[in-house]
């Protein structure tokens, strides 16, 4: 790989989506623990928020160049890209403990269910004769379930919205200049993160399905909400802001370079195509609309990530962080 300090690639792109993705299902899986109780999402969706997120993270440490030198990405405490790093690493952390606590209770009856084996005597007479354990330890970890819940959901939406707070921050660069990245990032990291959980769950149905039920019809208002935000976006961007500006909205719209793949593949295809199909109401029609925004999310990415640095040299206001770990 290259190491020139050059562009930002689709890897970079794909740690938005992965990142964004995996710490909304955390976000989702925490809000329906505190509020709803456990159980209430698909252990499967709840195992891959943190996976997704580290998929991010990985991502990223081959998109800097030198990924053995990754570990200088923490060490500058002031550089944009180091808080999203550790930020990155909490959400992966908690997220594993969350899950662990929410998998050990059930670890036995699974093990009944797909091999046969009453583990649960096995162990608790292990505890009891070896150790003096009368009741085994994960029964009592429904307030650190909780408090990991709250550390999912906080440290997910710092990194769901992290993306557009890094891009927004870069002045030369017109199409990201501004907050509303930031509003828009976080919009695609709930659809896509509503999206992998909906997924999950019609392969590996939750305890009470009540939440998955209903996430279908949340997922719909947060599409509408996305159709009006970017199209509000994109016209402020054209008519109400500077020249430069306007000149990189124009190429999403009016037959600019990107305007294809806006319009058809993330506004068409990743947005309005899913939010009817979610009103046929049947897995089928529900898995290919959760399918369809998961794509969309991630052609937005990729269209915001290379669109933004046309002819604007961005990726050199990195910062030293990327800069050492790709020349060093």
């Amino acid at each position: 790989m290259s190491h020139n300090h050059n562009s930002w690639g689709w890897m970079l792109a794909l740690d938005f989506f992965f990142g964004g993705m995996g710490a909304s299902m955390l976000v989702i899986a925490g809000i329906a623990d505190l509020f709803l109780g456990a159980g209430k999402t698909s252990l499967l969706g709840d195992f891959m928020g943190p996976v997704f997120v580290a998929c991010g993270a990985g991502l990223l440490t081959f998109e800097l160049g030198r990924p053995f030198q990754a570990w200088r990405v923490f060490v500058n405490s002031q550089a944009m890209l180091t808080k999203g790093a550790w930020t990155m690493t909490l959400c992966i952390v908690f997220g594993f403990a969350y899950f662990g606590i929410e998998f050990l209770p059930i670890a036995p009856g699974l093990i009944s269910a797909y091999f046969g084996i009453e583990i649960l005597p096995i162990v608790s007479g292990f505890a009891s004769a070896s150790f003096g354990i009368e009741t085994l330890p994960w029964r009592g970890l429904a307030a650190l379930r909780q408090v990991l819940a709250v550390l999912c959901i906080i440290t997910g939406l710092v990194v769901a919205i992290y993306p557009g707070i890094l891009l927004g921050r870069l002045k030369s660069c017109p199409l990201w200049n501004g907050p509303g990245l930031m509003a828009l990032f976080l919009l695609s990291s709930l659809a896509t993160g509503i999206a992998a959980h909906i997924v999950c769950g019609l392969i590996l149905p939750a305890v009470a399905n009540g939440v998955l039920e209903r996430l279908p019809l949340l997922l719909a208002a947060l599409l509408f909400s996305q159709f009006i935000l970017w199209a509000a976006y994109i016209w402020i961007k054209i008519t109400g802001t500077t020249e430069q500006e306007a000149e990189a909205a124009r190429r999403w719209t009016r037959g600019g370079r990107y305007a294809a793949l806006f319009k058809i593949g993330f506004m068409l295809f990743g947005t309005v195509l899913p939010l009817i199909l979610f009103f046929f109401a049947n897995p089928i029609a529900e898995a290919v609309a959760a399918l369809l925004v998961i794509f969309g999310g991630a052609i937005m990415r990729n269209l915001v990530l290379y669109s933004g640095q046309d002819g604007t040299g961005a990726p050199a206001i990195l910062g030293p962080v990327l800069t050492n770990v790709r020349t060093e």
